[in-house]
């Protein structure tokens, strides 16, 4: 093989890998696992809007929640703790045309903040512990704004599991 020959095949051999490379970036499943750790980024530092975002306006799940409500909890959450800090694991994503599910286990860690902002008492588990994490199955759809979650479609958090199945069974 001629020296032309070799630099072309290189040449091609690269082209090919920054080809898989960015359709592997910019695919679905990866695009929607960068905005669940963008939106984990935002709860850790506070930024309600920045959560909201991110959650499609049409969000409902089995559990009767909807956008204003999640809203709100989101928002309890953020006021009522500091230091928030969540260590989670997502499964492999799951593609079909504008959908994207994806499995997620967590633990939210963080400390409770007292009357007039001071914080008091040491930084625990907020919700799930590392024995036994909290674990959700998310739907997140393509929108005209982007991919934004549609709905948790199970969740299990082991602090309210015994409300969360009363609210599965129509008993809320």
């Amino acid at each position: 093989m001629s020296p032309r020959a070799i630099k072309l095949a290189v040449a091609a051999a690269v082209a090919l890998v920054m080809v898989i490379a960015i359709r592997h970036y910019f695919s679905a499943g990866e695009v929607v696992k960068r905005k669940i750790a963008a939106t984990i980024e935002a709860f850790e530092e506070e930024r309600l809007l920045g959560v909201m975002s991110s959650i499609s306006r049409g969000y409902s799940d089995p559990l009767g929640l909807d956008f204003e409500i999640l809203g709100g909890y989101l928002k309890r959450a953020m006021e009522d703790y500091d230091d928030l800090d969540v260590d989670y694991v997502l499964t492999r994503p799951s593609v079909a045309e504008n959908e994207v599910r994806v499995g997620i286990e967590f633990v939210i860690w963080g400390r409770v903040e007292g009357t007039g902002g001071s914080v008091v008492g040491t930084r625990g588990s907020v919700l799930g512990s590392v024995s036994e994490p909290c674990s959700a199955s998310l739907l997140w759809r393509k929108e005209a704004p982007g991919w934004r979650l549609a709905s948790t479609v199970d969740l299990d958090v082991p602090e309210f599991r015994e409300e969360l199945d009363s609210r599965r069974q129509g008993q809320f």
